[in-house]
Formats: structure tokens, sequence, C-alpha cells
């Protein structure tokens, strides 16, 4: 064998002796962030939102008639009464088209009035009528009563006659009176008809008079209505507060024309007037964070224009639909992004140096917890563990050196369910520990709830190696980071 082939294997056998023995050697430790898990007296978990100051009542005062102001009587930042007139418009063309109105309501009471003489009238003509009806069928049942009489004596004298015991004369007289009997009953009746035709076309009259007085009284009610809309018009010309306040702003002077506005147009808004008296901040919360704000829970706001200044305060009102962002440009995209919803703060105590429209954050208590075990919440970590029946944590077996990780099979890859917990130091290595998590504290502590005990050791950093970190891992202290330093 050559010399330099012996020369290559011995460097061969060499090279995997260091392999082999690099293999065998212990893996170097991890660096790691350390916090323990220590006991706090109270521990208060908060929802922080950002919004600004308002009143709690306030009104945008908006002209309801167009017209010229003629008359200011605030300025800003004045104090007004409820009912304090605030500015006048000019009314002459108003109160022309008042004097109008009430000039047609006259003559529609006077036209109202003739209509009830002229129902009057008709039901005076149709009660006369009805008495010559009455008059006309007495005298035609006496008609009648003579014709039976006239028939009567007829049919005797025409016996007498026909017995030869009376004169011609006689008979032709009784005959001719029989005659004019019957004549004079049938002209009774054709009178009877004639007077109950008189009758009907009486009533027909009264409800024609009557008709032509409810169109009167429609009549009389327009134009009453119109002097009503018209009287109305130029009581708007004079603008009164509607409540107790200052006045925040004001955008009119005299000499400018109003123009009447709606839903709070700002364009159409003279003047706003708050009641101060009743402060409150509108905040804007985190769809993450608003199902944890309850109502009557306290508050602090901060406002950026009084610094190191807190007011206690309390929520009043919790929105149920997010706030609609009216600023453009909403695309199909805006529906996937984080939504707001309104939150109302009530200041207790507020400040008189406070003013609407300030900057505020506030921070809302949502739950306290006293004597409670807490660990960093950068410390919170998730994985997928081995279970037994009971459902306790399996701990895996000591890795050996230079042993390859065991390949999981599909079985044992359906006992594995993901647990929260945090990794503990303990001689030196990580120990996986499952916990049961409660609330987020405002200074980043979470609550330990289960799996842990006061003085526990706990890896919380840096974020890198605990993404990466495993059960059994060698770990010491991070000589460059302190306690303080703990995260990324």
């Amino acid at each position: 064998m050559k010399t330099s082939t012996l020369v290559l294997l011995g460097l061969g056998i060499v090279l995997v002796g260091l392999v082999a023995y690099s293999a065998l050697q212990p893996k170097a430790p991890t660096h790691v962030v350390i916090h323990k898990a220590e006991k706090l007296p109270t521990m208060r978990s908060v929802v922080k939102g950002t919004g600004e100051i308002r009143a709690k009542e306030f009104v945008d005062i908006q002209a309801e008639v167009a017209g010229l102001i003629t008359q200011l009587n605030v300025r800003e930042g004045d104090t007004v009464q409820k009912g304090q007139v605030l500015l006048t418009l000019d009314d002459l063309q108003l109160k022309a088209e008042q004097d109008s109105a009430r000039a047609q309501v006259g003559a529609s009471e006077a036209d109202a009035r003739q209509s009830d003489v002229g129902v009057a009238t008709a039901e005076a003509n149709l009660a006369s009528d009805k008495t010559a009806l009455a008059n006309v069928k007495l005298e035609a049942e006496q008609a009648r009563t003579s014709l039976e009489r006239a028939k009567a004596s007829f049919a005797r004298k025409k016996e007498l006659f026909d017995q030869k015991l009376i004169g011609a004369e006689e008979f032709e007289v009784a005959a001719a009176e029989a005659r004019l009997a019957e004549q004079r009953h049938e002209w009774n009746l054709a009178r009877i008809e004639q007077a109950q035709a008189n009758l009907v076309a009486g009533a027909s009259r009264v409800e024609a008079a009557k008709a032509v007085r409810d169109a009167a009284c429609r009549r009389l009610e327009s134009v009453q209505a119109g002097l009503a809309r018209a009287s109305d018009m130029v009581g708007k010309t004079v603008l009164k507060a509607p409540l107790s306040g200052l006045i925040t702003k004001l955008n009119v002077e005299k000499g400018e024309r109003a123009v009447p506005g709606i839903q709070s147009s700002p364009i159409a808004t003279l003047m706003t007037i708050a009641d101060m008296s009743v402060i409150e901040a509108e905040i804007r919360v985190a769809e993450a964070d608003i199902v944890e704000v309850k109502l009557g829970a306290k508050a602090e706001v901060e406002v950026d224009a009084i610094r190191d200044v807190k007011f206690a305060g309390v929520v009043t009102e919790i929105g149920q639909s997010p706030i609609q962002d009216v600023s453009g440009g909403g695309g199909n995209n805006s529906s996937q992004e984080g939504k707001e919803f309104k939150v109302v703060v009530r200041l207790d105590a507020p400040s008189p140096d406070l003013r609407t429209g300030f900057i505020a954050t506030a921070k809302i208590t949502t739950a306290v917890r006293t004597d409670v075990l807490v660990v960093p919440f950068s410390a919170q970590v998730a994985r997928e563990i081995e279970l037994d029946e009971k459902g306790e944590y399996v701990r895996p077996k000591e890795p050996v050196p230079g042993e390859p990780e065991p390949v999981l099979t599909a079985a044992d890859k359906a006992k594995r369910k993901e647990k929260e917990g945090v990794f503990v130091r303990r001689d030196g290595r990580a120990f996986f520990q499952v916990c049961e998590f409660g609330v987020v504290g405002e200074k980043m502590d979470v609550e330990v709830e289960r799996g842990l005990q006061d003085g526990d050791e706990v890896i919380s950093g840096p974020y890198q190696v605990l993404r990466t970190l495993k059960e059994w891992d060698r770990v010491e202290l991070d000589p460059k980071r302190t306690k303080q330093g703990a995260g990324n």
C-alpha cells in the first residue's frame, strides 16, 4: 500500500472520530431571560382607547326658514338660558303671507256662515213642503170620502130612478155629483204626487246646501291651516335657546343670510350650544377589546391639553355597531379592516378648563384581581403535547446526546393537543408547564390561575428563542439582558 493512501486513510479515521465526538457532546446552553412568577396584591386589567371630549347634551342651532340675520344677541363663549332669544331673521315677507292667510280665513268664515244660512233655508223649505203634503193628503182624504158618499147617493138614486120613483132631473144631478167627486178625488191624488215630488226636491236641496256648507268648512280649515303655518314660519324667525349652556361655536354674524339645513349640516349650522355641566369622553375601542367593556365600568381619562391630570369616570354607553368611516375611500377591503366601537365615559368631576373637542385617552377597567399570581405576558407559549387518559401532560423522556429525535407516528400525533403554558427553568433545563391564564394586567402581566407556584423561574424571552425552545433544552441567563429588558 502506498504511503499517500495510508495517510488519507488515517485522516479519514481521525475525521470520523472527531464528528462522532462532537455529536456526543451536549448542546451549548441557550441564553434566555428569566422572570419569577410572583404574587401581586392587586392587578387591574384595562382597555385603552382614544377619542375626544364632548358635552353630554349639545344642540346645533339651525334655521328652519331662510332669511337675513337682523339681530344677533350672543357671542361665542356666552352662557345662555333655555328660552333666551339668540337671533332674529328678517320677517317682512313671512308677515305679509301671514296677513294674507288671515284675510283668507275671514273670507272663508263668511262663506261658512252663509252656507249655514243656505242649509237653514233649505231645511225650512223642506218643512213647508212636508206641511203642504200633509194638507194635500187631508184634502185627498176628504175628496175620497165625498166620492164614496156621491157614489152611494148615485147608486140609490139610480135604483129609485129605475123604479120610476124619482124624476130624470134628480137622477142626472146625482150622476153629475158623482162624476164631479171622482174628478175632485183624482185631482187631489195628482196634488199628492206633486207634493211628494216637491218634498224629494226639497230634501235634495237640503243635502246640496249641506254639501256646500261642508265644502265651505273644509275651505275654512284649509285656510286656517295656512294661517297656522304662516304664523309658525313667522315664529321661526326668532331663534331661542332649546337648553341652558355655553355657546361653543358661532358660525354667523349679523347681516349674513341663514340657510335652512337638515341632519346637522355644517353649512347650515348657525351655532352650537353645549350643556357643560355633564362632560363625557367619546372613545373609540378596538373590536378585540370591546367585549371586555361593561356598562358601569370605572375609567381614567387623560386629556392632552391638561397634562398630569387624570379624570375619573364611568362607562355609560357602549356602541352596538362599529363606527362608520366617513373619511371616504372605503373600498371592498374596508370590511376586512379592524373595526372600532364607540364607548362613552362620563367624567365624575370635570374641570372647567375642559373644552369640547379636546383629544382624550381613556383606560377602562375591565377586571380587578387581588392576591394574584402573575408572569410576563411575553412568557406565554403554545405547544402540541401528549396527554394521558386523564388529560395530564406526559412529559417526554430526556434525549440522549447523539440519538436522533423519535419520528412521530399518526397515532402519536392523534394523542397530541395544543395547550398554553410557559417554560420554567429547573436545574438549568427548560421544562414546559401547562397553565391556565386569566386576565392581562395594564403592565402586561398575565394572571396565572393554575400551573405555577410563587417563585417559579419563568422563561420570558427572547421571542425568537421561545419560538423554538424545546423540553429539556439547557438554558442559562443571558448576561446581555436585564430583567426589565425582557422581550424581543
